[in-house]
This record gives structure tokens, sequence and C-alpha cells, in this order.
């Protein structure tokens, strides 16, 4: 089946198990609920006969019976709830491979303007690879895919990610189960600074007093109600030990209420950190990558799923104490803040070196996991060649992968070597612009790790930069002419940082703000000093004087896009070809709006 048939039918499928599973929830609810009624008329049956022994008799299994149900509807609605967000994973597969999103997020909050390529190439925002990509739930997953597409790495590190996707893509059912479970808590999507915070600080073992006293307390005053109540001793003495209680509570209220707040909010997220890092702990990995996450997760005395499981239950119980009821009734005789204060102190101590490793383990994951998203979606898509000799760029039938497949135009090119510069020329609308961003965004995702939507792609390490969508800014008092020179000046600096990579520049409509002459004096100028140094890259322009620099300088090199009228109309094929463009259509443009021009 193809990937459309596959996540059409996946999504049939859990929509029918969720009918079921909601149709038993529905019943357990009934039942639930008569249970409940029966139990209460019992009781006051038997208190109202005077049946006070039969009643106590009665109500501890109608207690049990009850909660023994909820138990059960809870593993229900866990149930239903998963298969729902199953059957929701499938149809958001489905709306990204006709480039519709299902997904609010977006990506804009790592939008920068000052990026060398983020804003140019959508990397981020409404249509951007981001949303493309994204199958990231944690707040920690989305920005580790974030930092994948903002910046590359060493080629050892793409190859071993490009391993780690070629093993994840074909295990649709593992994959899609991780993003069901991360998606049935929505707080995993919120930042854990917090809990890592309290977590990474130095542990503030209890004093010894406090240590010994939350267990002889306890003991003291349980002794203490079990005399009153067989007379043997005042109610004042309960009372007074009571008293003593609420003052040693008191020595450590600020700093429970403290730890009460930092680990309210993230107790429901942490079962669901638990769940994940189980869900990643099952399989057994051969890539390398999976399989230093997986042994991430062993660090410590215990395996992360157990450690992080340990660290809810103590959290959820810890906040009890926000119910004035429970705090009256049994925080203050147990001492209950202590108890699990020493105990978190205890975890804090034994595995607060190791979350923010768990954690990011889960957030590299998640990022795998959509780059392996993507390649499942477009078997027609390629592992990109890596390379790190020179600088080199090669893509065979590449298309734009924000556009549909079946909408777009593939085109193939090569660069090799520093120091060139692939000219494009063409007519408006012919496809100059779209091409520099399908290479250039290509790029990215090649760097990043991801297959490429190309037959193929031989790539090596460098820097993107572009310039294709300088604006004027009214608060910075900038035309969009001096926008567009700020940012060549910034490209000239990268590209005399000679220890790093050497720059790819995407240059669209190259000083497009200022008149033809000055356009091809500065234009001419930039392209010979960009061939003074390491850099290479792709400049769009409509100065086809500009071509004939290629007649003498081998470093320049022409290619275009054409249009032609074909019965009165316009046609486009956006098909790349060698030399230069010399029919131009802005004419034809402009009589087609209504605009009389005169012979």
């Amino acid at each position: 089946m193809t990937p459309s048939e596959v996540f059409s039918e996946r999504e049939t499928r859990f929509l029918q198990q969720e009918l079921k599973e909601s149709a038993a929830y529905n019943r357990l609810a009934v039942i639930r609920l008569g249970w409940f009624i029966l139990g209460v008329l019992l009781l006051y049956y038997l208190f109202d006969t005077g049946r006070t022994v039969a009643a106590f008799a009665a109500g501890l299994p109608a207690v049990a019976g009850f909660l023994i149900l909820l138990k059960r509807h809870q593993a229900i609605q866990r149930r239903r709830d998963r298969v729902r967000r199953l059957a929701y994973v499938n149809r958001d597969e489905a709306g990204r491979l006709e480039r519709k999103f299902v997904r609010a997020e977006t990506g804009a909050e790592f939008a920068d303007p000052g990026h060398p390529y983020a804003g140019d190439l959508d990397v981020f925002g409404n249509h951007s690879v981001f949303r493309l990509l994204n199958r990231t739930h944690t707040f920690e997953g989305r920005h580790k895919l974030a930092a994948y597409l903002r910046a590359p790495v060493p080629v050892d590190e793409i190859v071993l990610r490009q391993d780690a996707v070629r093993e994840l893509q074909p295990l649709i059912d593992w994959r899609q189960e991780l993003e069901a479970l991360a998606s049935l808590n929505p707080t995993v999507g919120e930042s854990p600074e917090g809990l890592k915070s309290w977590a990474t600080r130095p542990a503030e073992p209890l004093p010894v007093y406090l240590a010994v006293l939350r267990w002889l307390l306890p003991a003291m005053t349980l002794g203490m109600i079990v005399l009153w109540l067989n007379a043997l001793v005042p109610g004042w003495a309960v009372t007074g030990l009571l008293l003593v209680h609420a003052v040693v509570l008191g020595r450590t209220s600020e700093r429970s209420k403290a730890v009460s707040e930092q680990t309210y909010a993230i107790a429901q997220t942490l079962k669901t950190y638990r769940d994940l890092l189980e869900h990643l702990s099952a399989p057994t990995f051969k890539a390398a990558v999976l399989h230093r996450l997986q042994a991430v997760l062993t660090l410590g005395s215990r395996p992360a799923p157990a450690a992080i499981g340990r660290l809810s239950r103590l959290v959820e119980n810890l906040n009890f104490r926000r119910n004035p009821y429970f705090s009256l009734l049994i925080g203050l005789p147990t001492l209950w803040d202590l108890h699990y204060l020493a105990a978190l102190e205890r975890w804090q101590r034994t595995y607060g070196p190791y979350l923010a490793e768990w954690l990011d383990a889960l957030a590299e994951i998640e990022a795998l996991n959509s780059l392996a998203g993507l390649a499942y979606a477009h078997p027609e898509y390629t592992v990109p060649e890596l390379q790190e000799e020179d600088l080199h760029v090669t893509v065979v039938q590449a298309r734009h992968p924000l556009l549909r497949p079946d909408r777009s135009v593939p085109n193939s090119l090569s660069l090799n070597g520093r120091g060139q510069t692939i000219l494009i020329t063409g007519s408006n609308m012919s496809g100059k612009s779209t091409f520099l961003r399908t290479v250039g965004t290509n790029v990215v995702l090649a760097l990043a790790g991801s297959v490429v939507a190309a037959e193929r792609m031989i790539c090596s390490p460098v820097q993107v930069f572009t310039s294709m969508r300088t604006q004027d800014s009214l608060e910075e008092n900038t035309s969009s002419f001096y926008a567009e020179l700020k940012r060549l000046k910034t490209l000239i600096e990268r590209t005399r940082q000679t220890e790093n990579w050497p720059v790819l520049y995407f240059l669209d409509e190259i000083l497009k703000g200022t008149n033809s002459a000055d356009r091809h004096r500065g234009a001419r100028a930039l392209i010979f000093q960009l061939h003074e140094t390491t850099a290479s890259g792709f400049v769009s322009t409509h100065d086809v004087e500009l071509g004939e620099l290629a007649a003498d300088h081998p470093f320049v090199h022409n290619f275009s896009f054409h249009s032609d009228v074909v019965d009165g109309k316009l046609h486009f094929d956006y098909q790349l070809q060698e030399g230069v463009c010399r029919s131009f259509n802005a004419s034809q443009l402009m009589q087609h709006i209504g605009i009389q021009l005169q012979d």
C-alpha cells in the first residue's frame, strides 16, 4: 500500500476501536453509578435500622468495589484516548501528504530575522519545513528538532542520524505509539526547567532531629490515641501532641510549599515521561544513536522509567498536602510533609544528576522520529550522500519539499568547488526563486540528517546563507535596499571566517532596490569578491548582462528559466536550462492585468 492508503486504513481502524472503547466506557459509567447508588441506599438502610456493625461490614466491600470499578474505568478511558490519538496521528499524516497541516504548532517561536537562512527558506512558520517534519510533543523535543534545522553538525553525526532514521522508518506502530503516548498529556509541551532546576540543586537533607521526630512523634501520637480511646488518658494529651506536630511541620513549611509549587504542575507530565521512556526502552535497536539513547536510560541505580515513575508518585503524594482536609486529618498526625521531603531529597541526590540526560534522550528520539516520519511518508525521497571534500552540491530531479509532489517540477544541477557562482536568469514567475529555495531547503534537510526531496543528492558540509526576502523596517528606519546591503555585508563577513565550513549562498534578485546600472556594477563586484573566498552559491537576476561574465570567467555558470506565449497566454514549464534567458514577460504580464503599453 502507498503511505496515503496506510494512513487512511489505520485512521479507520483506530476510529472503530475508539467506538468500542467509548461504548465500554459508557457501560462502566452506568455500572459505577448504579454501584454507588446501591451502596448508599444499603448503608442508609443499615444505619437507619440500627445495624451499625453490619453497616461497617458492608461499607468496606462497597468502597473497595467502587475503587476497583474506578480503576477499571480509568484504564478504559486511557485505552479510548490512546486509540483516539492514534487516529488523529494518522489523520495528521494524511494531511501532511497534501501539505495541509492539522497540528497547530508552527515553530514560529524559533523564527529569527537575523538567522542565516531560516526566514528565507521557510524553516519555521505557518507553511514551513518545521511543520512538515514536526512529530514531537514534548517541550524539549520541539526545541531539539528546531536545533536540527537551525544549525548543521559534523558529517559523522549526520551519518549517525541517517542510520537511526533508516532503522526507525519502517517501525510505524512503534513510532506512532510514541506520538500517541506523548500527546495524551498536553502538559508535556510545557518547559521542564523548574523540575530540572530542582533536580540539579544541591540536596538539602532534613536536620537529624527532624529525621528522628518524623518517626517518633507519629508513633507516640498513635499510642496516645489508643490510650485515649480506652479512657486511659485525657483528650488534651492527644491535642497537645498534635500541637507539637504542627510546630515541627512549621519548621519546614516554607520548604514544603516551595517544593510543592515547583513540582505540582509537572506531576502528570512525569507519568507521561515515564511511559515514553518505557516505550524507548522496549525495542532492541541496532543504530548507534538509538543504542546510545537507550544506554542513557540505565544511568543510576535503577532504569530511568522506574526512577521517573518513583518521582511521579512522590510528587503526587506530597501534593496531597494542598487539600486542607487531608492536611488536617492525615498530614498533621503523620507528619506527611517530612516523610515526602526526605524521600524527594533521596531521589534528588540519587537521580537528580541524570534527569537532564534522560529528558534529552527523549527529545532526541522525538526529533529522530520526526525525520523518520518524513522518510516513511515519502518513499520517493532519498538519503543524501555526504562528502567532506571541498564544496559540492548535486541535486538530481529535486523538488521543493513544501510543494505537493504532483504539483512541483523537478530539476537537476551540480555545483562543484569553491569560489563558484551559478547565475540564474529568467522571466518573472518562471521559477527562479522557487528553484533557489528548492536547493537551499534540501541542503538544510540533508545537513539535519533527513531524507531529501530528490532522486539523488550529494552534499558537503556548508554554511547556508540566503538573501531573498529583505524588507524595509519603519522601526529601524531602513529601506529594503539598505536592508539587503546589511544582509550582504553579513555574507561577506561570514566568508572571511575561514575556520568554519565554506558558505553556500542563495541571493535572489540581487540588488533589486536600485537602478539597473548600479545593480549591474554592484552585482558584478560582489560576484568577483565572493570568487576570492571559499564561498560558492546561486544568484538569480533579471540582469542578463551579468551572464556575459561566463565567457571570460569560468567560475560563473549560466542557467535560466523561460516562459512562452501560447495562444495569447503565458506558459511556464519551470524547467532549468543552460545558458542565459533572452526572453522576458513583464510586458505581457502588465498587459494581462490591463495596463495598456505604448509602442
